[in-house]
């Protein structure tokens, strides 16, 4: 069995880039006529369409096909930051000294989730879709925390170095899974080989 994912991260935020947006439903940048006919050259014909729930990244799935019917996942919400959702990085940041903030990774925002949260929801709904749709090409449009938890569980990188993982507004990442026929649910141990065919590829 062999699953093809592509990640496409939603359009870019109109806020102000100082501001953490968690999942604020703000609105996104439309990607131009050429940035958009280069990535869908890009995609494959059959593909099931995914996308977080966030009006956000819908809005990018239409930008890119207007007919695709994209199944929406709780699991490829973005990042919730709870209390931080909305506030300026550098208040945020002033407000928390015991934080050591050179491991974004690693950090705990008060009223929300880690990036080791993202990774094991984004983990549990990876294995759940490949069963669902094995063999089948998957899109999915979504947000920058969870593509970089799929780059981290395919490639078995440490999750401190996920915020080392740049994901551009309509980048594609191809990555895929090929493993046994009757892979386990739940399995405790890695299943199957990943491999990334390249990751945060612009068409600019």
């Amino acid at each position: 069995m062999r699953t093809d994912w592509y990640w496409i991260r939603q359009g870019c935020i109109a806020q102000d880039p100082g501001r953490y947006s968690g999942r604020l439903d703000l609105p996104t940048l439309p990607p131009g006529a050429v940035v958009a006919r280069r990535l869908a050259s890009r995609l494959p014909n059959g593909a099931v369409w995914i996308s977080s729930p966030a009006q956000r990244a819908r809005a990018s799935v239409r930008a890119l096909n207007e007919t695709a019917n994209a199944i929406h996942v709780d699991d490829f919400a973005d990042q919730d930051l709870g209390l931080w959702a909305g506030r300026r990085r550098a208040e945020v940041h002033k407000a928390n000294p015991q934080i050591d903030w050179s491991q974004p990774s690693l950090v705990q925002p008060e009223g929300g989730e880690s990036f080791g949260d993202v990774i094991e929801r984004v983990a549990g709904a990876i294995q759940r879709l490949t069963l669902h749709y094995p063999d089948r090409p998957l899109i999915v449009v979504t947000h920058a925390p969870v593509i970089r938890a799929a780059l981290v569980l395919a490639l078995d990188l440490p999750e401190e170095n996920g915020h080392l993982l740049d994901v551009a507004p309509f980048s594609l990442t191809h990555l895929s899974w090929e493993g046994p026929d009757d892979m386990e649910a739940d399995a405790a141990d890695r299943q199957g080989v990943w491999r990334m065919h390249h990751a945060n590829l612009t068409m600019g």
